[in-house]
């Protein structure tokens, strides 16, 4: 078997050569654990991502079944997946792009948020603690507070961090420190080992294909763009895509001009940890 195409950090795990297994088995993806790292072995009707290995067919296989990672190849039950194939990389647009979207947000993108199911009891949007930490710039509290929460295999508050690590970054691609604290956003999240290689990837600047091409229609200021970009996105996964909308959204409304500051800032452990803990996980 020939892929597709490989995203970079599919890539990227696929170098580390030695047996893993499968973690998860879905009709349009199989999840890999690998030397590595994590790998989404997924059809040809998913999108191209960062940890994505598209196939014309996936093989047959259960959760718990052994894979080999050779030099070249990529062996799982009885197929052998040959590893050349176009690596997928994208880019975030430029801050100055974006820091104009600003001005269109509340008007071309819509308000998911009372569908998104993310806090305990009967509220539906971010708890009003993740939105004042956002508010203030304080990512770290921010994964805190909406990591792990909903439901899915990537919950529906990680999704909404992705969406909102990836406006940070392109905002404040040039500082080191800052992207420092979005990769410590991506791994102090509460969340699932998948999801958290996903926010891994958000927090380098990398998500799915629709989410790029939603960002870079609001850079270019391209309303027609946008709409097509949003519903395109709005349609992957049950709720991952309306979720991720939803944190792009509330990231360019939300995160205050000076966020590149006040968002690398970093928080006590201590202080981080009481957080979580005091906050109810969906």
């Amino acid at each position: 078997m020939r892929p597709i195409d490989i995203g970079l950090d599919a890539a990227r795990a696929l170098r580390s050569p030695g047996p893993g297994r499968v973690l998860a088995v879905f009709s349009r993806a199989l999840y890999l654990c690998v030397p590595g790292g994590l790998v989404a072995l997924c059809s040809s009707q998913s999108p191209r991502g960062p940890l994505h290995l598209r196939m014309g067919a996936l093989p047959a296989v259960r959760p718990g079944a052994q894979v080999l990672v050779t030099p070249g190849s990529l062996e799982i039950g009885e197929e052998i997946c040959l590893l050349t194939a176009p690596v997928w990389s994208p880019r975030l647009p430029p801050a100055s792009g974006l820091i104009r979207a600003r001005l269109h947000a509340r008007d071309w993108l819509p308000s998911v948020g009372p569908t998104l199911d993310l806090a305990p009891g009967r509220d539906t949007g971010l708890p009003p603690d993740a939105l004042s930490a956002l508010r203030h710039g304080d990512l770290i509290a921010f994964a805190g507070l909406a990591g792990g929460r909903g439901a899915g295999l990537t919950p529906t508050g990680d999704d909404v961090l992705a969406g909102v690590l990836l406006v940070a970054g392109a905002l404040n691609s040039r500082s080191r420190s800052h992207r420092r604290t979005l990769r410590r956003c991506a791994h102090q999240a509460p969340t699932n080992a998948i999801a958290g290689a996903f926010l891994a990837c958000a927090a380098r600047g990398r998500c799915i294909e629709p989410a790029h091409a939603l960002l870079d229609a609001l850079a270019q200021a391209d309303r027609e763009a946008t709409r097509s970009a949003t519903s395109e996105l709005r349609r992957f996964g049950s709720s991952s895509g309306q979720a991720l909308a939803y944190g792009i959204r509330t990231a360019l409304l939300e995160l205050p001009s000076g966020a590149q500051r006040a968002a690398a800032a970093v928080r006590r452990p201590d202080q981080t940890r009481s957080s979580m803990m005091n906050t109810s996980i969906g």
